[in-house]
């Protein structure tokens, strides 16, 4: 493991209102130990009719475990959405599985409820089991993964991820009290009346509608007092602080999707579960404070005491589930181990191993020095004359078209270009958690041929978004070699501006240098 880092983050600790205690982690983290497992799914011809004319419904079969148990009266059904989703005539479908719907003590090595996820949105085949073990050194509830070969009927699927389902024994890893009610998010889908009940009374929503309630209440004062009593707050900061390491896109914070809400009877309060990880680790530039959206975080985010909570929660994560462990040196033992059990089952698919290996071990390096550098830039940010370098951030463009906005290399240099077209100009945006000050943001620009037009725009220019054109700061014209460029602005108070770098004309393009793009907090 590597060894870890000093920490620069005083400032962000410093910041934060109340001290957390992150819950302990669930060990061991491995689900099966020794051979890997061998699982023949028997359908009838019945069966498979009915799952290619109705994918999401139940239907009966046999599990068989090479040299293990027969279990008879198991229920099975294909999982996946938009992207994943393969029919039961596929070559790899994904499954859910129960072996305990109908015989209720029935389980598969202790599992009476589990996937069989095909992998179809992550190569690697890797990345919800490391996902799910950082989540779980941090406290975040999230599902156990190994790898099984599976066939159906005799006919070898191949590899697989098996995932253990939400059921009272993942729960007990968390939660002293398993019996409250446990919900489905569904497909895109925020919390709602409605929700799916995979455990508990469907006809008790009572205190789903207390949440729902308190996220509605338009009183900042009334609404606070509400959501502590019905949410753990700081365990929803944690589960948004993974998301955000694991550019989670498509969880509950960004997407309002893969999740699971489960009510803790033990202090009346809920809880989101980490699920649907097969495609994390894909933004290495993601901003770790990205603002969320959804009903919970927009009911959170206009407290700033919130936002100071979720930074001090992100500090702790980082410094107890990740900086302390080589996680790219974990990804690469996972694949081995799984080489291992895979080699006497086929050969070919071990070796494919190494590859996706190599390939979770990049991605998540790359992810988490990301990471590493958004803090520190934040603790810097923190401080009079700190500065952080915002060429590696992930800016947005405001348009789709790369004939106004695209990443070009242009003089040597990495480049943000903007261009102009008949509907106008284009600018990049970046939205950045900032404490009360005054900054500057400076960055090298080269244009050509910038006209400035009274109806169409002064040409080129940095500012902050929502803030007009400052008369004191002269917009870029013509043609100009590579300048500095810069533009001051003040926040009030921690808050999350937006900086923007725009080019409105009547024609012309301007090039940014990405490396000289930076943030300075003036004295």
């Amino acid at each position: 493991m590597r060894a870890p880092r000093p920490s620069v983050l005083s400032g962000l600790l410093a910041a934060a209102c109340v001290t957390a205690q992150v819950p302990g982690e669930v060990s061991p983290d491995a689900l099966f130990a020794g051979a890997l497992p061998r699982l023949d799914l028997r359908l009838e011809p019945a069966a498979l009719k009915a799952l290619e004319k109705d994918p999401r419904e139940w239907a009966d079969f046999v599990l068989v475990e090479a040299g293990g148990a027969t279990l008879k009266d198991c229920h099975i059904k294909l999982k996946g959405s938009a992207g994943s989703f393969r029919p039961i005539t596929d070559p790899r479908p994904g499954f859910s599985i129960r072996t305990d719907k109908t015989l209720k003590k029935q389980e598969f090595r202790g599992l009476g409820k589990f996937q069989l996820n095909n992998c179809a949105q992550d190569g690697t085949m890797l990345l919800e089991m490391l996902a799910g073990e950082m989540a779980r050194k941090a406290g975040v509830p999230a599902s156990r993964c190994t790898h099984a070969w599976v066939s159906l009927n005799g006919k070898p699927l191949g590899p697989y991820v098996l995932k253990e389902g939400f059921n009272s024994e993942f729960l007990s890893y968390f939660f002293k009290d398993t019996k409250g009610h446990l919900y489905d998010g569904g497909f895109v889908a925020d919390i709602r009346p409605d929700m799916e009940v995979d455990r508990g009374d469907p006809k008790d929503s009572r205190r789903l509608k207390e949440l729902i309630g308190a996220c509605q209440e338009p009183d900042p004062a009334k609404r606070a007092e509400r959501l502590n009593a019905v949410l753990d707050v700081d365990a929803y900061l944690r589960h948004l602080a993974m998301e955000q390491v694991f550019s989670h896109w498509d969880g509950y914070s960004f997407n309002r999707n893969n999740y699971r809400l489960f009510e803790n009877r033990a202090d009346g309060r809920f809880h989101f579960i980490l699920h649907g990880m097969d495609q994390v680790f894909g933004d290495d530039r993601w901003y770790v404070f990205r603002r969320p959206g959804g009903l919970v975080p927009d009911a959170l985010w206009s407290y700033p005491a919130i936002r100071a909570r979720y930074r001090e929660q992100f500090v702790q994560v980082y410094e107890r589930a990740l900086r302390p462990i080589d996680w790219p040196r974990r990804a690469l033992v996972a694949a081995e181990a799984v080489q291992l059990r895979l080699r006497p089952v086929s050969a070919e698919e071990s070796k494919r191993f190494t590859d996706r290996g190599r390939e979770a071990s990049e991605r998540i390096a790359r992810r988490l020095d990301y990471v590493r550098q958004q803090l520190e830039d934040a603790s810097r940010l923190r401080r009079a004359g700190g500065t952080a370098a915002l060429g590696s951030y992930h800016w947005n463009r405001s348009t789709d078209k790369d004939a106004k906005a695209n990443e070009p290399d242009f003089d040597g240099r990495g480049c943000f270009r903007l261009g102009i077209d008949a509907e106008g100009g284009a600018d990049w945006r970046l939205q950045l958690a900032l404490p009360a000050g005054r900054y500057r943001i400076s960055a090298f620009v080269r244009t050509k041929e910038v006209q400035a037009d009274p109806a169409k725009g002064p040409g080129f220019r940095l500012r902050l978004s929502g803030q007009g054109e400052d008369p004191a700061v002269k917009a870029l014209t013509g043609t100009q070699n590579w300048r500095s460029v810069t533009a001051d602005f003040a926040v009030a108070e921690d808050s999350e501006p937006t900086l923007v770098m725009e080019l409105k004309a009547a024609g012309g393009e301007a090039w940014i240098d990405r490396s000289s793009v930076s943030l300075t907090r003036l004295p």
